[in-house]
């Protein structure tokens, strides 16, 4: 266990996130979702109970049909230290009549389709979420100003480096490292006491047009993939001395989690047996979810103070 590890103020820290995006079942004006909800329910499963038995504490952003269909679940889970934030895209809503993605949305549209689908998820489970994401990194120049306005406190929206014009997900020259936000500028470090925790990339290579290197757990392998990226992120970080250090990743529950013999299960092994045999050499390894990450983050700007 994580927890179980004697502390040295030696070893920089190094706040871990795990993350996944929760769709409900596919329909014929959203294929792209799991394809039932028994596939879903074992997806978040078979993700969430291997990191919180090895101490790690995984953040969902829940559609709200998805929060509605696994309440029970989720509430065991964040009984266990899960947190449970919400996930808005627009073209699982309702019954297929939002065709567009969340950034490609007017404010006052924005706020009507995220107020909507707060209130659907408080309804499902009994609280407010504190913590977002839209779906498929979008958001544009309002999303962090009415998140903030709507109650939300910190959320891990963008992707840096990801320019996905489809998607209406443009990350160029986004921060790379947890920040308080620019109301009106997606893209600028700002005093806005909302935090973003970005997933962590590499902005200066692409595997493909738009999409840069990532720690998607599905978008490689742990050799050849996770480990590289890993490693140069976090002499990056050393070089530039970053305060508040962290690795965000982050999947969705479109996979079959719960089957070890699939590749993405196994790089999840991997890479826990990576963070306690050799990350944990040179860094104190701090499991933490995205509101924990800011409750951190705070601490470490009282401290300062």
């Amino acid at each position: 266990m994580i927890d179980d590890m004697p502390a040295d103020t030696v070893r920089p820290r190094l706040h871990v996130l795990f993350t996944m995006d929760c769709e409900p079942a596919a329909t014929k004006w959203a294929p792209d979702g799991p394809k039932h909800w028994e596939l879903s329910a074992r997806s978040i499963e078979g993700f969430c109970s291997p990191l919180l038995n090895a101490g790690f504490l995984p953040t969902l952003f829940l559609a709200p049909r998805c929060a509605d269909e696994h309440a029970p679940m989720l509430e065991e889970f964040a009984g266990r230290g899960a947190e449970i934030g919400l996930q808005v895209h627009p073209p699982n809503m309702l019954d297929g009549r939002f065709k567009r993605m969340l950034g490609d949305y007017t404010a006052e549209d924005q706020r009507a389709l995220i107020e909507s689908a707060a209130d659907n998820f408080t309804a499902a489970l009994g609280f407010r979420p504190r913590s977002f994401r839209g779906g498929r990194f979008s958001a544009n120049d309002h999303t962090f100003g009415i998140l903030y306005e709507l109650g939300f406190r910190q959320g891990s929206l963008s992707l840096p480096g990801r320019q996905v014009a489809r998607f209406a997900a443009d990350w160029e020259g986004a921060a790379q490292e947890p920040h308080y936000t620019e109301r009106n500028d997606r893209l600028r470090v700002g005093s806005l006491p909302f935090l973003e925790v970005p997933v962590t990339s590499d902005p200066t290579q692409t595997f493909r047009p738009g999409f840069p290197y990532e720690l998607g757990v599905e978008t490689g392998p742990f050799k050849g993939w996770h480990y590289e990226i890993i490693e140069s992120q976090l002499a990056r970080m050393a070089t530039e001395v970053v305060p508040f250090r962290t690795l965000c990743f982050y999947t969705s529950n479109t996979l079959p989690y719960q089957d070890s013999s699939q590749r993405y299960a196994q790089t999840v092994d991997e890479l826990l047996d990576y963070f306690f045999e050799t990350v944990s050499q040179t860094h104190e390894i701090v499991p933490v979810t995205v509101a924990g990450a800011h409750e951190r983050y705070r601490q470490g700007i009282r401290d300062s103070t």
